[in-house]
């Protein structure tokens, strides 16, 4: 899946949640961390691409890291904002890796193997269906939010004009 539908599913879902708001901005980079966490280990070889490719999708899309993030926050006594923001990236790594199983190329059933993987084959990356896909949950959004969707639509558009600006 694209970064867009990755960002778009696991803040609509934080919002849907209610997850406070250090929550639902942890959710949007945990949503693009285990792909960010593979092109970081590529860069630091000397054939990036390469690297990349063979690396992607293996130990950093494991479901089990991320549920243990996710757990881990719930359950230990840290201020409210740090368990937020623990929670919103465990979600979000979460999401990444159910979003992925709906790819052909699946994602790992155990965190250190590229044999055993898990594809639903539902729609490939940036294909037609894809966009269909996030269209079809943007409409979910709107419906779960009501009138709260159009203030997240707001909010997220002046955050696109400030960061156009630097």
């Amino acid at each position: 899946m694209k970064w867009i539908t990755h960002q778009t599913a696991a803040v609509g879902l934080a919002l849907v949640w209610h997850l406070p708001p250090a929550g639902v901005l942890a959710s949007c980079l945990g949503a693009v961390l285990p792909d960010m966490l593979d092109q970081r280990a590529a860069r630091l070889t000397r054939n990036p691409q390469r690297t990349f490719n063979r690396i992607h999708r293996g130990v950093t899309h494991w479901f089990g890291w991320w549920l243990a993030i996710f757990l881990l926050a719930a359950w230990l006594p840290v201020p409210p904002h740090v368990r937020a923001a623990v929670l919103g990236l465990g979600f979000g790594g979460l999401s990444h890796v159910l979003l992925d199983m709906l790819t052909p190329g699946g994602v790992p059933l155990q965190p250190f193997s590229r044999k055993r993987r898990f594809s639903l084959r539902l729609c490939s990356t940036g294909s037609i269906g894809e966009y269909v896909f996030l269209a079809a949950m943007l409409g979910c959004f709107a419906l779960f939010l009501g009138p709260r969707f159009e203030d997240v639509l707001h909010q997220a558009q002046r955050w696109a004009g400030h960061a156009l600006r630097f």
